[in-house]
Protein backbone atom coordinates (compact mmCIF):
# COMPACT_ATOMS: atom_id res chain seq x y z
CA UNK A 1 0.00 0.00 0.00
CA UNK A 2 1.30 3.17 -0.95
CA UNK A 3 0.85 5.78 1.33
CA UNK A 4 1.40 9.86 0.55
CA UNK A 5 1.03 12.49 3.50
CA UNK A 6 0.46 15.97 2.66
CA UNK A 7 2.24 17.52 5.79
CA UNK A 8 4.79 16.72 8.58
CA UNK A 9 3.07 18.01 11.81
CA UNK A 10 2.11 15.97 14.80
CA UNK A 11 -0.78 14.36 12.87
CA UNK A 12 1.82 12.87 10.32
CA UNK A 13 3.82 11.46 12.60
CA UNK A 14 1.42 9.67 14.65
CA UNK A 15 -0.13 8.28 11.23
CA UNK A 16 3.36 6.87 10.27
CA UNK A 17 3.74 5.61 13.88
CA UNK A 18 0.38 3.93 13.93
CA UNK A 19 0.91 2.60 10.89
CA UNK A 20 4.44 0.99 11.35
CA UNK A 21 2.64 -0.73 13.94
CA UNK A 22 -0.31 -2.07 12.20
CA UNK A 23 0.70 -2.32 8.72
CA UNK A 24 4.34 -3.14 8.07
CA UNK A 25 3.63 -3.23 3.96
CA UNK A 26 2.62 0.22 4.03
CA UNK A 27 5.21 2.44 1.72
CA UNK A 28 4.99 5.62 3.18
CA UNK A 29 6.45 9.43 1.51
CA UNK A 30 5.80 12.75 2.91
CA UNK A 31 5.80 15.58 1.54
CA UNK A 32 6.59 19.00 3.10
CA UNK A 33 7.08 22.86 3.01
CA UNK A 34 9.74 22.88 5.96
CA UNK A 35 13.25 22.12 5.22
CA UNK A 36 13.97 20.15 8.38
CA UNK A 37 12.28 17.53 9.87
CA UNK A 38 9.55 17.22 12.25
CA UNK A 39 9.53 19.56 15.39
CA UNK A 40 7.15 20.51 18.16
CA UNK A 41 5.74 23.34 17.29
CA UNK A 42 3.94 24.79 20.21
CA UNK A 43 7.85 24.62 21.73
CA UNK A 44 8.87 27.10 19.41
CA UNK A 45 8.15 29.88 22.09
CA UNK A 46 10.98 28.01 23.76
CA UNK A 47 13.54 29.05 21.19
CA UNK A 48 11.91 32.61 21.43
CA UNK A 49 12.70 32.88 25.12
CA UNK A 50 16.22 31.64 24.11
CA UNK A 51 15.02 28.79 26.37
CA UNK A 52 15.75 25.54 23.77
CA UNK A 53 17.61 24.93 20.56
CA UNK A 54 15.73 23.40 17.55
CA UNK A 55 17.55 20.46 17.72
CA UNK A 56 16.30 20.21 21.62
CA UNK A 57 12.45 20.32 19.44
CA UNK A 58 13.20 17.87 17.25
CA UNK A 59 12.40 14.00 18.56
CA UNK A 60 13.16 12.65 15.02
CA UNK A 61 16.26 13.10 12.64
CA UNK A 62 16.31 11.80 8.91
CA UNK A 63 17.79 8.41 10.29
CA UNK A 64 14.43 7.42 11.99
CA UNK A 65 12.46 8.40 8.65
CA UNK A 66 14.87 6.03 7.13
CA UNK A 67 15.06 3.61 9.59
CA UNK A 68 11.18 3.60 9.59
CA UNK A 69 10.90 3.31 5.47
CA UNK A 70 9.51 6.56 5.08
CA UNK A 71 10.37 9.00 2.17
CA UNK A 72 10.62 12.63 3.54
CA UNK A 73 11.07 15.00 1.18
CA UNK A 74 11.65 18.38 2.73
CA UNK A 75 11.18 21.81 1.04
CA UNK A 76 8.88 20.26 -1.58
CA UNK A 77 4.87 20.72 -0.45
CA UNK A 78 2.14 18.83 -2.50
CA UNK A 79 1.14 21.41 -5.28
CA UNK A 80 -1.79 19.25 -6.77
CA UNK A 81 -3.26 15.77 -6.61
CA UNK A 82 -5.19 14.51 -9.45
CA UNK A 83 -7.75 11.65 -8.06
CA UNK A 84 -8.77 9.80 -11.24
CA UNK A 85 -5.08 9.26 -12.08
CA UNK A 86 -4.08 8.72 -8.52
CA UNK A 87 -1.34 10.93 -9.05
CA UNK A 88 0.14 13.63 -6.31
CA UNK A 89 2.84 16.23 -7.88
CA UNK A 90 5.13 18.24 -5.73
CA UNK A 91 6.38 21.96 -5.78
CA UNK A 92 9.45 20.51 -7.51
CA UNK A 93 7.85 18.86 -10.57
CA UNK A 94 7.82 15.27 -8.85
CA UNK A 95 5.43 13.29 -10.33
CA UNK A 96 4.48 10.15 -7.71
CA UNK A 97 1.28 7.85 -7.58
CA UNK A 98 -0.75 6.55 -4.38
CA UNK A 99 -2.90 3.82 -3.08
CA UNK A 100 -3.91 6.75 0.12
CA UNK A 101 -3.51 10.39 -0.06
CA UNK A 102 -3.98 12.08 3.23
CA UNK A 103 -3.76 15.77 3.98
CA UNK A 104 -2.18 16.49 7.30
CA UNK A 105 -1.38 20.00 5.86
CA UNK A 106 -2.15 21.94 8.73
CA UNK A 107 -3.21 25.59 8.66
CA UNK A 108 -1.35 28.82 7.74
CA UNK A 109 -1.47 32.20 9.88
CA UNK A 110 -4.04 34.38 9.37
CA UNK A 111 -3.39 38.34 8.90
CA UNK A 112 -5.31 40.76 9.49
CA UNK A 113 -6.41 42.22 5.73
CA UNK A 114 -5.28 46.11 6.98
CA UNK A 115 -3.44 48.59 5.11
CA UNK A 116 0.23 48.33 6.58
CA UNK A 117 0.61 44.50 6.94
CA UNK A 118 2.82 44.77 4.50
CA UNK A 119 5.30 46.81 5.85
CA UNK A 120 8.42 45.80 7.37
CA UNK A 121 9.05 43.82 10.79
CA UNK A 122 5.84 42.55 10.62
CA UNK A 123 5.43 39.28 11.49
CA UNK A 124 3.11 35.72 12.50
CA UNK A 125 5.00 32.81 13.61
CA UNK A 126 4.38 29.80 12.41
CA UNK A 127 7.97 28.05 11.72
CA UNK A 128 11.43 27.67 12.95
CA UNK A 129 12.32 30.16 10.38
CA UNK A 130 9.85 32.83 11.86
CA UNK A 131 11.27 32.74 15.05
CA UNK A 132 14.87 33.45 14.01
CA UNK A 133 13.52 36.57 12.34
CA UNK A 134 11.79 37.84 15.22
CA UNK A 135 14.83 37.49 17.42
CA UNK A 136 17.04 39.53 15.12
CA UNK A 137 15.10 42.26 16.66
CA UNK A 138 16.10 41.84 20.72
CA UNK A 139 18.30 44.58 21.63
CA UNK A 140 17.33 46.90 19.15
CA UNK A 141 13.59 47.16 18.62
CA UNK A 142 12.04 48.85 21.73
CA UNK A 143 8.13 48.25 20.88
CA UNK A 144 6.74 44.98 20.41
CA UNK A 145 2.99 44.93 19.93
CA UNK A 146 1.11 42.00 19.73
CA UNK A 147 -2.11 41.62 17.66
CA UNK A 148 -4.42 38.83 19.31
CA UNK A 149 -4.76 38.03 22.98
CA UNK A 150 -5.33 34.48 22.92
CA UNK A 151 -3.11 31.66 24.00
CA UNK A 152 -0.12 32.16 21.73
CA UNK A 153 -0.16 35.88 21.95
CA UNK A 154 0.03 35.44 25.44
CA UNK A 155 3.17 32.66 25.55
CA UNK A 156 4.77 35.17 22.69
CA UNK A 157 4.52 38.14 24.73
CA UNK A 158 5.83 36.20 27.81
CA UNK A 159 8.73 34.65 25.86
CA UNK A 160 9.65 37.91 24.45
CA UNK A 161 9.52 38.84 28.21
CA UNK A 162 11.63 36.49 29.14
CA UNK A 163 14.07 36.56 26.79
CA UNK A 164 14.59 40.24 28.25
CA UNK A 165 12.30 42.41 26.14
CA UNK A 166 10.20 44.45 28.52
CA UNK A 167 8.41 46.86 25.95
CA UNK A 168 5.57 44.26 25.00
CA UNK A 169 1.58 45.24 24.13
CA UNK A 170 -0.76 42.60 23.63
CA UNK A 171 -4.34 44.16 21.54
CA UNK A 172 -7.08 42.43 21.57
CA UNK A 173 -10.63 42.55 19.55
CA UNK A 174 -12.50 40.74 22.69
CA UNK A 175 -12.52 42.64 25.81
CA UNK A 176 -11.12 39.71 27.92
CA UNK A 177 -8.31 37.69 26.87
CA UNK A 178 -8.31 33.44 25.70
CA UNK A 179 -12.63 34.56 24.42
CA UNK A 180 -12.53 30.76 23.53
CA UNK A 181 -11.22 29.44 26.36
CA UNK A 182 -12.72 31.51 29.09
CA UNK A 183 -15.49 33.51 30.31
CA UNK A 184 -15.02 37.39 31.69
CA UNK A 185 -14.42 36.22 35.15
CA UNK A 186 -11.59 34.04 34.98
CA UNK A 187 -10.08 36.33 31.87
CA UNK A 188 -10.10 38.85 34.52
CA UNK A 189 -8.42 36.63 36.98
CA UNK A 190 -6.03 35.56 34.42
CA UNK A 191 -5.14 38.50 33.20
CA UNK A 192 -4.20 40.06 36.75
CA UNK A 193 -1.77 37.13 37.12
CA UNK A 194 0.31 37.93 33.92
CA UNK A 195 0.42 41.32 34.93
CA UNK A 196 2.10 40.21 38.16
CA UNK A 197 4.46 37.84 36.37
CA UNK A 198 5.65 39.75 33.71
CA UNK A 199 5.76 43.24 32.16
CA UNK A 200 2.76 42.82 29.50
CA UNK A 201 1.10 45.94 28.68
CA UNK A 202 -2.73 44.99 27.82
CA UNK A 203 -5.07 46.82 25.22
CA UNK A 204 -8.53 44.98 25.54
CA UNK A 205 -11.52 45.29 23.44
CA UNK A 206 -9.56 47.51 20.50
CA UNK A 207 -9.70 47.03 16.67
CA UNK A 208 -6.66 47.31 14.50
CA UNK A 209 -7.44 49.32 11.45
CA UNK A 210 -4.19 49.97 10.18
CA UNK A 211 -0.30 49.72 10.27
CA UNK A 212 1.71 53.34 9.86
CA UNK A 213 5.21 53.19 8.72
CA UNK A 214 7.38 54.52 6.41
CA UNK A 215 8.96 51.38 4.92
CA UNK A 216 9.18 49.78 8.34
CA UNK A 217 6.19 49.48 10.88
CA UNK A 218 6.29 52.65 12.90
CA UNK A 219 2.34 52.52 14.46
CA UNK A 220 -0.67 51.13 15.27
CA UNK A 221 -4.00 52.49 14.80
CA UNK A 222 -7.21 51.52 15.89
CA UNK A 223 -10.94 51.82 14.61
CA UNK A 224 -11.23 54.57 17.63
CA UNK A 225 -8.69 56.68 15.95
CA UNK A 226 -5.92 55.74 18.62
CA UNK A 227 -3.00 54.66 18.23
CA UNK A 228 0.76 53.25 19.95
CA UNK A 229 4.18 53.20 18.60
CA UNK A 230 5.72 49.85 17.34
CA UNK A 231 8.57 48.72 15.71
CA UNK A 232 7.98 45.27 15.88
CA UNK A 233 4.06 43.65 15.12
CA UNK A 234 3.47 40.03 15.18
CA UNK A 235 -0.18 39.06 14.37
CA UNK A 236 -1.52 36.44 16.75
CA UNK A 237 -4.94 36.32 15.22
CA UNK A 238 -5.22 32.34 14.33
CA UNK A 239 -5.33 30.46 11.85
CA UNK A 240 -6.89 29.49 8.47
CA UNK A 241 -6.60 25.52 7.03
CA UNK A 242 -4.81 24.86 4.04
CA UNK A 243 -7.66 23.83 1.72
CA UNK A 244 -6.56 25.21 -2.00
CA UNK A 245 -5.03 22.20 -2.98
CA UNK A 246 -8.17 19.77 -2.36
CA UNK A 247 -10.89 22.75 -3.81
CA UNK A 248 -8.56 22.34 -6.76
CA UNK A 249 -8.41 18.59 -6.94
CA UNK A 250 -12.68 18.20 -6.46
CA UNK A 251 -12.60 17.78 -2.63
CA UNK A 252 -15.08 19.13 -0.72
CA UNK A 253 -13.90 21.57 1.70
CA UNK A 254 -15.53 24.10 3.92
CA UNK A 255 -13.77 25.86 6.42
CA UNK A 256 -11.52 22.74 6.49
CA UNK A 257 -11.56 19.57 4.30
CA UNK A 258 -14.87 17.90 4.95
CA UNK A 259 -14.56 14.07 6.47
CA UNK A 260 -16.45 11.78 7.57
CA UNK A 261 -16.47 9.42 10.59
CA UNK A 262 -13.50 7.15 8.63
CA UNK A 263 -11.52 10.11 7.75
CA UNK A 264 -12.42 9.81 4.64
CA UNK A 265 -13.45 13.06 2.02
CA UNK A 266 -15.99 12.69 -0.27
CA UNK A 267 -13.08 11.55 -2.96
CA UNK A 268 -12.13 7.64 -2.51
CA UNK A 269 -8.91 7.00 -1.29
CA UNK A 270 -8.52 10.62 -0.26
CA UNK A 271 -8.74 11.18 3.58
CA UNK A 272 -7.50 14.27 6.03
CA UNK A 273 -6.70 14.87 9.68
CA UNK A 274 -5.08 17.27 12.00
CA UNK A 275 -6.08 20.88 11.35
CA UNK A 276 -6.97 20.90 8.56
CA UNK A 277 -9.82 18.36 8.66
CA UNK A 278 -13.30 19.09 9.95
CA UNK A 279 -15.22 16.47 11.10
CA UNK A 280 -19.34 16.97 11.69
CA UNK A 281 -19.07 20.66 10.85
CA UNK A 282 -16.01 20.82 13.58
CA UNK A 283 -12.31 22.17 13.26
CA UNK A 284 -10.23 21.25 16.62
CA UNK A 285 -6.40 22.59 15.80
CA UNK A 286 -5.06 21.52 19.09
CA UNK A 287 -2.64 18.72 19.70
CA UNK A 288 -4.87 15.56 21.01
CA UNK A 289 -8.05 15.35 18.57
CA UNK A 290 -4.77 15.67 15.95
CA UNK A 291 -3.35 12.23 17.21
CA UNK A 292 -6.69 10.91 17.83
CA UNK A 293 -7.72 11.38 14.58
CA UNK A 294 -4.13 10.06 13.71
CA UNK A 295 -4.73 6.52 15.46
CA UNK A 296 -8.01 6.57 13.94
CA UNK A 297 -7.32 6.30 10.44
CA UNK A 298 -4.21 4.27 11.15
CA UNK A 299 -6.68 1.65 12.06
CA UNK A 300 -8.76 2.55 9.38
CA UNK A 301 -6.30 1.57 6.31
CA UNK A 302 -5.18 -1.68 8.27
CA UNK A 303 -9.02 -2.38 7.60
CA UNK A 304 -9.86 -2.21 11.16
CA UNK A 305 -13.22 -1.11 11.27
CA UNK A 306 -12.32 2.18 13.47
CA UNK A 307 -14.37 5.31 13.62
CA UNK A 308 -13.43 8.87 14.75
CA UNK A 309 -16.37 9.82 17.34
CA UNK A 310 -15.11 13.52 17.66
CA UNK A 311 -13.15 14.90 20.84
CA UNK A 312 -14.03 16.62 23.49
CA UNK A 313 -12.49 20.36 23.64
CA UNK A 314 -10.66 20.25 26.34
CA UNK A 315 -7.13 22.61 27.05
CA UNK A 316 -4.98 21.69 29.88
CA UNK A 317 -2.54 24.12 29.41
CA UNK A 318 0.40 26.44 31.32
CA UNK A 319 -0.53 29.66 30.13
CA UNK A 320 3.12 31.61 30.18
CA UNK A 321 3.42 29.12 33.40
CA UNK A 322 -0.20 29.79 34.58
CA UNK A 323 -2.12 26.39 34.74
CA UNK A 324 -5.08 26.35 33.24
CA UNK A 325 -7.65 24.01 32.34
CA UNK A 326 -10.90 24.63 29.81
CA UNK A 327 -13.10 22.01 29.03
CA UNK A 328 -16.49 21.11 27.20
CA UNK A 329 -18.86 23.92 27.85
CA UNK A 330 -17.42 27.08 29.19
CA UNK A 331 -20.09 30.12 28.25
CA UNK A 332 -22.99 29.48 26.67
CA UNK A 333 -25.25 31.90 25.49
CA UNK A 334 -28.13 29.67 25.65
CA UNK A 335 -29.46 26.53 27.23
CA UNK A 336 -30.70 25.25 30.71
CA UNK A 337 -27.44 25.16 32.17
CA UNK A 338 -26.62 25.48 35.70
CA UNK A 339 -22.90 26.35 36.55
CA UNK A 340 -21.41 27.53 40.46
CA UNK A 341 -17.73 29.68 40.22
CA UNK A 342 -15.17 31.23 42.96
CA UNK A 343 -12.34 33.20 42.41
CA UNK A 344 -9.45 35.13 44.23
CA UNK A 345 -7.62 37.30 42.03
CA UNK A 346 -5.20 37.97 45.00
CA UNK A 347 -3.89 34.25 44.81
CA UNK A 348 -4.71 34.20 40.99
CA UNK A 349 -7.33 31.23 41.34
CA UNK A 350 -10.71 30.45 39.66
CA UNK A 351 -12.76 28.00 39.59
CA UNK A 352 -15.87 27.35 37.40
CA UNK A 353 -18.04 24.42 36.60
CA UNK A 354 -21.12 23.72 34.65
CA UNK A 355 -23.60 21.04 34.87
CA UNK A 356 -26.74 20.14 31.97
CA UNK A 357 -29.70 17.88 33.77
CA UNK A 358 -27.34 17.11 36.58
CA UNK A 359 -24.17 16.10 34.73
CA UNK A 360 -20.72 17.53 34.67
CA UNK A 361 -20.54 19.03 31.05
CA UNK A 362 -17.90 21.99 31.29
CA UNK A 363 -14.94 23.35 33.62
CA UNK A 364 -12.63 26.10 33.81
CA UNK A 365 -9.61 26.42 36.42
CA UNK A 366 -6.85 28.50 36.51
CA UNK A 367 -3.78 28.65 38.76
CA UNK A 368 -4.80 24.91 40.70
CA UNK A 369 -2.73 22.61 40.73
CA UNK A 370 -2.96 19.92 37.90
CA UNK A 371 -3.23 16.85 40.04
CA UNK A 372 -6.82 18.88 41.56
CA UNK A 373 -8.09 20.36 37.57
CA UNK A 374 -6.82 16.31 36.37
CA UNK A 375 -9.92 15.43 38.84
CA UNK A 376 -12.07 17.68 36.65
CA UNK A 377 -11.39 16.97 33.80
CA UNK A 378 -12.07 13.30 34.58
CA UNK A 379 -15.30 14.17 35.89
CA UNK A 380 -16.20 16.14 32.94
CA UNK A 381 -15.06 13.28 30.59
CA UNK A 382 -17.11 11.15 32.62
CA UNK A 383 -20.34 13.14 32.75
CA UNK A 384 -20.34 13.22 36.15
CA UNK A 385 -23.99 13.83 38.23
CA UNK A 386 -23.23 16.65 41.02
CA UNK A 387 -26.35 19.05 41.00
CA UNK A 388 -27.03 18.97 44.56
CA UNK A 389 -23.52 19.12 45.60
CA UNK A 390 -22.07 21.56 43.18
CA UNK A 391 -20.74 24.55 45.19
CA UNK A 392 -18.20 21.56 46.65
CA UNK A 393 -16.61 21.08 43.23
CA UNK A 394 -15.46 24.84 43.40
CA UNK A 395 -14.05 25.30 46.69
CA UNK A 396 -9.85 25.70 46.56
Amino acid sequence: MKVIIAGNGVSSITLVKELKKLSNNANIEIFTDEPRPFYWRPRLIEILANEASIDRITPYDKKWYADHNVKLHLSDPVVKVNPNEKKLVSKSGLEVKYDVFVFANGCKPFVLPIPGKELKNVYSIRTYEDVIEIKKHYGTSKKFVIIGGGILGIEVAAALNRAGERNVTIVEYFPYLLPRQLDKPGATILKASLEKKYQIKFLLGKTTSELKGNEKVEKVVFSDKSSIEADVVLFSTGVRPRISIAREAGVDVEKGVVVDDHLQTNVKDIYAIGDVAQHRKKLYGTVPPSVEQARTLANVLSSNDKRYQGSVMANMLKVAGIDLLSIGVIDPDSGDYTFASNGDMNKGLYKKVLTEESKLVGAITIGIKKTNALKVKKLVDSGASIDSMILEYVKF
